[in-house]
């Protein structure tokens, strides 16, 4: 497997773990790394290679309630939800803002990364291109885009004026 590929695969791996994990954690801690593994998946998703589908048959997708699941285990762990913005910034006119959901930006991060990551992990999938299609498609269609409002309001959660203020003291060793 290409060292693209490798690394993107390893790194969504990671990011659906991350959101699957149940687990409590101080509200600040968990939106800082959110947006870590927001960053990362961004980062290497644009080295992945465009490459056409093998067969052109599409994985498996992931079923609402499972999504549902996710999305609400990410509510329990985030302090705030809602943020406002610009759902097109390139059109002539000025847009208006609109709400957006950092519960669901990250849900749908993990329903269009769960299927490669799957196929892969359990080796029901003919061709890796398959997979990196998906992956490179859905990026630049629809994920990508929930990444980079997420990447925004949890930046502004994590070091804006109205950031979370369960953040931990900094210490210096």
């Amino acid at each position: 497997m290409d060292d693209a590929i490798s690394a993107f695969s390893a790194k969504a791996r990671q990011y659906c773990a991350f959101v699957e994990d149940t687990r409590a954690t101080n509200s600040w801690i968990f939106a800082q790394a959110c947006l870590t593994e927001a960053l990362g998946l961004y980062h290497l998703a644009l080295r992945l290679p465009e490459v056409a589908p093998a067969r052109g048959d599409l994985l498996e997708g992931i079923n609402h309630e499972d999504w549902t699941v996710v999305r609400e285990n990410l509510a329990r762990r985030i302090s705030r939800d809602l943020y406002w913005m610009v759902f097109e910034p390139l059109v002539s006119e000025p847009p208006e803002p609109v709400v957006g959901s950092l519960t669901d930006d990250l849900a749908d991060i993990w329903r269009d990364l769960k299927p490669g990551v799957e196929a892969i992990g359990s080796g029901t999938t003919d061709s890796i291109r398959d997979v990196v299609w998906h992956w490179r498609s859905s990026f630049e269609s629809h994920w990508g885009n929930h990444a980079v409002s997420a990447i925004g309001a949890l930046h502004a959660l994590c070091f804006g004026a109205f950031a979370d203020t369960s953040r931990p003291p900094l210490t210096i060793e």
